[in-house]
C-alpha cells in the first residue's frame, strides 16, 4: 500500500519553538497511530537550533515558511503531499499550490489575529480543517463579521481544540523522575519556553533560572530548570538545581504533571499545566502571550508575574500561601481537561483515509 504523504509547515524561528513542538508531537502521534502508512516531511528554518535534530525528513530554508513562498510552493509541487499542515504559517498562495497538487489543507491558529487570517476571503475553499490551539476560556469568540462570513462563504469554521500534547507512559515517567531522584509533588519546574526569547541584552531563560535559585533556597524544594532548545548559551552547572537543556515533549509533560507547581511562560506549556491541574506562576515573554495570560488569570487558573526575578519569586510566595495554593487546586480540579489529540487524530483520519479513528 502506498504511503500517504504529510507535509508539516510550522512557523519556525530562532525565538519561539511552540509551533514546531506541537507539529512534531502531532507527527509522532500520527506515526504511532498509522504505523508504516505515512511518509512525513517537515519544512523548517535552517537557522533554528532544532532544525538539524528533526527526526523526520526535512527540507531547510533560509527563513520561516511565511516569507519563502516560492520555495514552499516548489516543495509542495515536488513532494505532492496528500495533506499539508500549516501550523500558524501559510500564505494563501501556498495553500492554493497545495490544493492544486491535490492535497487536503489543515490550518492551525492560536490567537485572534492568526485565527482571523484563516477566515480571510482569499482562503475560500482552501482550508479543510481549521483548528485553534486554545481552549474556550482562553480566546474570544469570533466576531459578528466573522460569523457572517462563515454563513455566506465556503470558509472552514475554526474549532477550539485546546493544546496538543502527549505524555510519557507512567512507567517511563517514573523512570525519568527516579533518574533525577524526584518524587511526585516533591519539586517545582521552571521553563521560559524555547529559551530564545529575551529583551535588550538578557534572555528570559536566564531570569527564570535566577528565580529558580531563589525559590529553591526559600522553599527547600528541589527545582528542575529546562532552558529550552533555542537557548543559545552553555547551560550553567548548579549543585542545588537539576539543569536541563531540553526534554522530549512527552517527557516534559511527564515532569510537569508531577510537579508541585511550575513557573512558566504564558505559552502552550501554561495551557498544558492547566489541563494537567498543576498550579502555576506564569509570565508573558512574547507578543501573543499577554492576552492568553490575562484570560487565564481572569479565570483564576494561574498567578501572573512579570518576567523579572523579583516578580517571579514574589508570585511563587503568594502561590504557596496554603489558602491560595488550595484555592488554585480547587479551581483547576473543576476545569475540563483540554487536549487536542482526539479531535486532531479524527480530523486527519477523515481527510486521509475517510474514516473516523
Amino acid at each position: 500500500m502506498e504511503k500517504k504523504r504529510l507535509l508539516f509547515i510550522p512557523v519556525s524561528s530562532s525565538e519561539g519553538i511552540g509551533e514546531y513542538m506541537r507539529s512534531l508531537s502531532f507527527a509522532h502521534y500520527l506515526d504511532e497511530c498509522f504505523p508504516d502508512r505515512l511518509d512525513i516531511h517537515f519544512l523548517l528554518n535552517k537557522h533554528t537550533n532544532y532544525a538539524l535534530d528533526c527526526p523526520f525528513d526535512t527540507t531547510l530554508i533560509e527563513q520561516s515558511a511565511t516569507k519563502e513562498t516560492r520555495k514552499v510552493n516548489q516543495l509542495i509541487e515536488a513532494f505532492k503531499p496528500n495533506l499539508v499542515v500549516f501550523d500558524c504559517a501559510g500564505r494563501a498562495a501556498q495553500m492554493k499550490t497545495a490544493k492544486r497538487a491535490g492535497a487536503k489543507v489543515v490550518f492551525i491558529s492560536q490567537h485572534n489575529k492568526k485565527r482571523a487570517k484563516g477566515l480571510k476571503l482569499n482562503r475560500l475553499n482552501l482550508i479543510d480543517k481549521h483548528w485553534v490551539a486554545q481552549p474556550d476560556y482562553c480566546i474570544e469568540k469570533i466576531s459578528f463579521s466573522e460569523r457572517l462570513k462563515l454563513k455566506l462563504f465556503p470558509l472552514s469554521p475554526p474549532v477550539n481544540v485546546g493544546p496538543f500534547f502527549s505524555q510519557s507512559s507512567s512507567t517511563d515517567t517514573y523512570q525519568l523522575l527516579a533518574q533525577f531522584n524526584l518524587t511526585n509533588e516533591g519539586y517545582f519546574l521552571v521553563n521560559a519556553g524555547s529559551g530564545g526569547h529575551g529583551e535588550k541584552t538578557q534572555l528570559f531563560a536566564d531570569i527564570f533560572y535566577q528565580a529558580a535559585k531563589k525559590i529553591a533556597t526559600e522553599t527547600g524544594l528541589k527545582g528542575v530548570v529546562v532552558f529550552g532548545s533555542n537557548y543559545p548559551n552553555n547551560i550553567p552547572e548548579d549543585d542545588n538545581l537539576i539543569i536541563l537543556k531540553s526534554l522530549h515533549a512527552s517527557e516534559f509533560v511527564g515532569v510537569l504533571a508531577n510537579a508541585k507547581f511550575a513557573v512558566l511562560s504564558a505559552g502552550d506549556s501554561l495551557l498544558q499545566a492547566i489541563s494537567l491541574k498543576v498550579p502555576t506562576v506564569a509570565a508573558a515573554i512574547s507578543k501573543d502571550q499577554p492576552k492568553r495570560l490575562q484570560n487565564c488569570v481572569d479565570s483564576n487558573l494561574t498567578l501572573a508575574a512579570d518576567p523579572t526575578l523579583a516578580s517571579l519569586s514574589d508570585a511563587v510566595k503568594q502561590l504557596l500561601v496554603p489558602a491560595t495554593y488550595q484555592a488554585t487546586k480547587n479551581v483547576l480540579a473543576k476545569i475540563k481537561p483540554h487536549n487536542a489529540k482526539k479531535e486532531m487524530l479524527q480530523g486527519v483520519s477523515e481527510l486521509l483515509f475517510g474514516i473516523s479513528k
